[in-house]
């Protein structure tokens, strides 16, 4: 296990702040002197990422000690890969915590933003959400008293991609709400 529970709080309460104080720069005029002052939001900008930046180096660190201590036989051009990395000490750490931090910010807010606009949208358009309804019934072969536990079990690849009209409500659904308009 890569962390407790409780420094994984941490580490998403730091994410979240220092996401919102990151944003907060399009608006405020003078950030660039608090940061240069260590001040205000930018003070709290920077204690936040040294908690991020703790908590994915920790990651990085286990990691690559269970990775050492792994008696797997990996193929060769990984391992000389990998050996190549772990011998530049200095700069693999970052370029992994750069990694993972892109990761993580692309994938956590930017769905969250666009399944609840998303859910906005249907809720505002019933009859869009009516033809979603049949689309998804037609693409899984049910009925409209389906369980859900039955849809789910139907939601095969295959029926995924017949499935145009909730491709293009999700598509204009991103070009009205954006997940990272900046």
């Amino acid at each position: 296990m890569y962390g407790t529970n409780e420094e994984g709080t941490r580490f998403a309460d730091a994410f979240d702040v220092a996401n919102e104080m990151t944003v907060y720069r399009y608006v405020d005029f003078f950030w660039k002197i608090k940061r240069f002052l260590n001040i205000r939001s930018e003070a709290l900008l920077r204690k936040n990422i040294k908690v991020i930046d703790k908590f994915v180096y920790n990651l990085i660190k286990r990691k690559i000690e269970t990775d050492n201590s792994s008696e797997e036989e990996l193929p060769a051009v990984i391992e000389e890969r990998r050996h190549q990395l772990l011998e530049s000490q200095e700069t693999y750490p970052k370029y992994l915590r750069d990694l993972i931090f892109c990761l993580i910010a692309a994938g956590r807010d930017t769905t969250t933003s666009t399944l609840t606009w998303f859910i906005y949208m249907l809720c505002k358009h019933p009859q869009i959400q009516e033809k979603i309804a049949q689309e998804v019934r037609e693409a899984t072969n049910l009925k409209d008293s389906s369980r859900i536990d039955e849809v789910a079990a139907n939601l095969t690849g295959e029926a995924l991609e017949t499935m145009q009209y909730l491709h293009a409500a999700l598509s204009e659904t991103l070009r009205l709400y954006p997940p990272v308009p900046r």
